[in-house]
């Protein structure tokens, strides 16, 4: 009884030191846009800035500011509304390819401002069933990589197929990962840096883990730092 109590008030105790980096976090990210759409604000208000090209490019970082808000918080509604049972009850599926097509285009923008190309690679998996959610998936660890990798670096998608188990890879030649931190790469807002001043909300990869393992699916990640990260998704083929 002694011990199933110490491991009951030490599970508590994990559990409030989690939540409390969950306030901190949170309070952080949201902190950092809005004081600075206030500063523009009230800079454009108090006449303080009145030129026409200053206005206008305090109102494209106020759009970012805004864009930068909306993702975190969109990114915070799916991760607490996400629920296993309900996931994998879905009854809608789409090919493979179209899925990684979809999650590519999405980030062309983003892999084209560095100047990388983004590569894909089925190998006979094209046909492959899965749930369109994994769109989403794909996506995230795709801006993760595309944000850790040099203008003269290489993003790929890979998959493969074997019997019911469908295997799609995401990969990277950019900074790579600490052997310390990869445990933490799938906490909800953790960051490399410790400073957190790198883009993003730090919940794209918590997102991604959760999506597959409700799909009864799991996602492993390699890494070194200076030899880039790859992270693996394997899923149940859907019926």
């Amino acid at each position: 009884m002694a011990a199933r109590l110490s491991a009951s008030l030490e599970r508590h105790r994990a559990a409030e030191a989690q939540r409390s980096d969950l306030i901190t976090a949170v309070s952080h990210d949201l902190r950092t846009p809005l004081a600075g759409l206030r500063a523009m604000v009230e800079a454009i208000d108090d006449g303080v800035v009145d030129d026409v090209a200053t206005v206008r490019r305090y109102v494209a970082e106020m759009r970012g500011a805004v864009d930068s808000l909306v993702v975190l918080v969109d990114d915070l509604f799916e991760l607490v509304q996400l629920d296993a049972g309900a996931i994998g009850a879905e009854s809608e599926r789409a090919r493979l390819d179209d899925v990684v097509r979809s999650a590519v285009a999405a980030c062309d923008a983003q892999a084209a401002e560095k100047g990388l190309a983004l590569e894909t690679k089925l190998n006979g998996a094209a046909a492959a069933r899965c749930s369109p959610r994994i769109t989403r998936v794909i996506q995230n660890l795709l801006q993760n990589a595309i944000r850790h990798t040099p203008a003269d670096g290489s993003v790929r998608v890979e998959a493969r197929q074997a019997g019911d188990r469908i295997e799609v890879v995401v990969a990277d030649s950019g900074e790579g990962i600490e052997p310390a931190a990869l445990e933490r790469v799938f906490d909800p807002f953790w960051r490399g840096d410790a400073a957190r001043s790198s883009e993003g909300a730090g919940l794209g990869l918590a997102l991604a883990k959760r999506i597959v393992e409700a799909l009864g699916g799991s996602i492993v990640v390699e890494s070194e730092p200076t030899r880039g990260s790859r992270f693996a998704i394997v899923l149940p083929e859907a019926p």
